[in-house]
């Protein structure tokens, strides 16, 4: 596979997120993406990004209101969806090909009573996501929340930056820019979408090795 250039546009500056060197594992052909609703406003986006970037095979699992390690009725949390995916007969044993893109924890935003609970939901999506497989973490933005939404924040870039073979795309250095949200301080309108996309594209670049 191969990448179309070397860097994407967010409000016309190039966001490079990546807060680990890149990765020099075996070539990457393709992306597995478990979100929430932000993701759900942003697939096509993604998907065109994604196809744009070279990817073989593009996965992408939302769902409204989705959270990291709790399902809600009918909703399977982020790390039952991984699971499923991880265990599924059509997948190969080596899942060193895969990069795993985890869009998730606005949902669980003021959701937990201590940093211990945040913590044990962040590590479940991290103990089923392959350990050979490259990983970027979307960051939360919650515009009426912003402290849990930094507590939440916290959390992520511990535990991803401490598994290795990882990175945060940050989402949230760019969300509040004018013109990307809804008037509810969280969704992406289509221009937001596109930025969103934008954000993660620069972070593959910028941290995984495509070829």
């Amino acid at each position: 596979m191969s990448t179309i250039g070397i860097g994407s546009e967010a409000n016309g500056e190039v966001v490079v997120s990546a807060d680990v060197p890149p990765t020099t594992s075996t070539v990457i052909d393709t992306v597995i993406m478990i979100g929430d609703s932000i993701t759900v406003a942003s697939t096509p986006a993604l998907q065109e990004m994604y196809e744009q970037l070279g990817f073989d095979e593009i996965i992408i699992e939302s769902k409204q209101g989705k959270r990291t390690a709790q399902s809600i009725g009918s909703n399977p949390s982020g790390v039952d969806i991984a699971g499923f995916i991880v265990n599924s007969p059509d997948r190969n044993d080596d899942h060193s090909n895969e990069l795993w893109v985890v869009a998730l924890g606005t949902n669980d935003i003021n959701q937990y009573s201590d940093a211990a609970e945040r913590a044990t939901a962040i590590n479940e999506m991290l103990q089923t996501v392959p350990e050979e497989s490259p990983l970027i973490w979307v960051d939360t933005y919650f515009e009426d929340q912003s402290e849990g939404a930094d507590a939440i924040n916290g959390s992520i870039f511990e535990r991803v930056l401490d598994r290795g073979n990882s990175a945060i795309a940050r989402w949230s250095s760019v969300a509040a820019d004018n013109g990307n949200l809804r008037n509810d301080g969280v969704h992406p309108r289509a221009q937001g979408s596109a930025v969103f996309a934008d954000v993660i594209s620069a972070t593959i670049i910028d941290f995984v090795q495509l070829t």
